[in-house]
């Protein structure tokens, strides 16, 4: 009996840093979450008011993908690093970032190279 409590002490007490990696992570992940709600709900605002004009379907497909991404990288990035170190962890969440930073970074210059404003 005491070989499992030993064992299941062992995992409890890796688990924090585990937690404390995704913790952090969903913290960063966050910032572009918000980013994208902020840029869903005044990208529409502002091009009305500057041009009393809609958003077409792709400038709505681009802020609702702006939206999801972020969360959506977070959870794989959850999948990928099961079973594995915490090291390996922290680099799947950073490479996730890396890959949510760059495709928001290009969704705004999308307007630009889109027809964005109906």
């Amino acid at each position: 009996m005491s070989a499992v409590s030993s064992v299941r002490a062992s995992k409890t007490r890796a688990a924090w840093p585990v937690w404390a990696v995704a913790i952090f992570f969903a913290i960063l992940y966050s910032y572009a979450f918000w980013a994208g709600i902020g840029n869903a709900i005044g990208v529409p605002q502002s091009v009305w008011a500057s041009y009393h004009l809609g958003i077409s379907v792709t400038g709505w497909i681009l802020l609702v993908f702006g939206v999801i991404l972020s969360p959506a990288v977070f959870v794989v990035g959850l999948l990928l690093g099961r079973g594995r170190g915490i090291l390996a962890r922290a680099l799947i969440f950073a490479a996730g970032l890396c890959v949510v930073s760059a495709v928001l970074g290009s969704l705004l210059i999308a307007p630009i190279l889109v027809n964005f404003i109906a």
